[in-house]
């Protein structure tokens, strides 16, 4: 072989042997990077043991919903406002707002509402929760099946009961139908029930916990929860008082989710694990992070714009109601004000309260559920 053929073969040679041995310039091999131990997920017995909070008081949450039926025997003049509602937001729909919307039908809950975590964060929780990183957060709240919504945390039995057509099967005429090319989400939709709306008390209940686990992004979070529950109304697959009773169910759920001390053990240690991860992953402190990310709107616009998703324009029904709270909705604000007594997060939660008596708000021990603002109450300064 001459000489000007051998020297590429030897460099090549050499060149393959420096790489195998991980050898650098100066003979000093180079650092192998540090591999990332993977996130430890909870084990079955942690997920498949009874919790108190698995089952509602008398095994559904009709006793706290069922101010629909009230509304339905003596106010008709609300039900019409209900479907005209409907009809109005559904025909004024921007092709943004349809977009979304549209998203929302075939997204993960935990998908839409990491849109709420900010330009650039959003995308470093949706990574981490693909590649697995935050396995304890999946289990509680990915899909149908989150240990979160178990067993009884859907809306198919209350559905089944209050058994109310949807918008688009009685007024099919006056709903425009939005899909993506070559699919029609509304053909499984019609035979059943549209209140509560499934999707709001998933967005809710998720977004309850998203809140607890990132308070500093407590009240997007939670205005986001609600335009999961707006979305609902554009593709006119349910009414606003669907959706305002999604939110009922979910705060109830929540709630009792986290005052349950076995289940709060299971969210604390996921909220450990996803600010760990998150941490890791953005490379250093993540309340900085987030100071330094572009939000999903301003904290004032969040609050703003789930006050308006609230009532969704009704007129009080019941305006001698007391604004009274539920008391094991305190826990819903304990990463939020850590400091505080129980009785001080309630007196937070009745003062950034909407007004009692509107249209589901309920008295007695199963009412108060609607009138939680979560976005005002995550954003309140003692």
């Amino acid at each position: 072989m001459s000489t000007s053929r051998l020297r590429p073969a030897l460099i090549s040679v050499l060149t393959a042997l420096t790489v195998g041995l991980g050898l650098v310039s100066g003979g000093v091999a180079a650092a192998a990077p540090t591999p990332v131990a993977a996130p430890a997920a909870f084990t079955p017995a942690q997920l498949i043991r009874a919790y108190p909070s698995d089952y509602p008081p008398g095994g559904t949450y009709v006793p706290v919903l069922d101010g629909f039926d009230v509304l339905r025997e003596q106010r008709p003049d609300i039900i019409d406002q209900n479907l005209r509602t409907v009809i109005r937001i559904n025909n004024s729909a921007t092709p943004a707002q349809q977009a979304d919307a549209i998203a929302i039908n075939y997204d993960d809950r935990l998908t839409s509402l990491s849109e709420a975590l900010g330009k650039r964060l959003g995308p470093v929780f949706r990574k981490l929760l693909a590649d697995g990183r935050v396995p304890k957060v999946a289990a509680l709240t990915e899909g149908y099946t989150a240990r979160a919504m178990l067993p009884l945390g859907t809306t198919l039995i209350e559905k089944e009961i209050f058994g109310n057509p949807r918008p688009f099967v009685v007024a099919p005429g006056k709903i425009e139908r939005y899909n993506r090319p070559g699919e029609d989400l509304y053909a499984d939709l019609g035979g059943n029930g549209s209140y509560p709306s499934g999707h709001t008390s998933m967005g809710y209940l998720f977004g309850g916990l998203m809140a607890y686990w990132l308070p500093e992004l407590g009240p997007q979070i939670i205005a986001r929860a609600g335009e999961i529950g707006l979305g609902r109304i554009v593709l006119g697959v349910h009414y606003p008082l669907d959706v305002m009773g999604g939110r009922i169910m979910a705060t109830d759920l929540v709630s009792a989710r986290l005052s349950d001390p076995g289940f709060r053990s299971l969210v604390e240690q996921a909220g450990r694990q996803l600010r760990a991860e998150l941490e890791r992953a953005v490379g250093g402190s993540l309340t900085r992070f987030i100071a330094a990310d572009t939000p999903y709107m301003s904290t004032q616009q969040a609050v703003a714009e789930h006050r308006r998703m609230m009532t969704y324009g009704f007129a009080k029904t019941a305006p001698a109601q007391r604004n009274q709270i539920p008391a094991s909705a305190a826990a819903l604000l304990a990463s939020r004000f850590p400091g505080l007594t129980d009785a001080q997060r309630l007196d937070i939660l009745q003062r950034t309260a909407i007004d009692p008596g509107y249209p589901l708000d309920k008295s007695g021990s199963d009412g108060g559920w609607l009138r939680i603002d979560l976005a005002a109450a995550y954003a309140y300064t003692p």
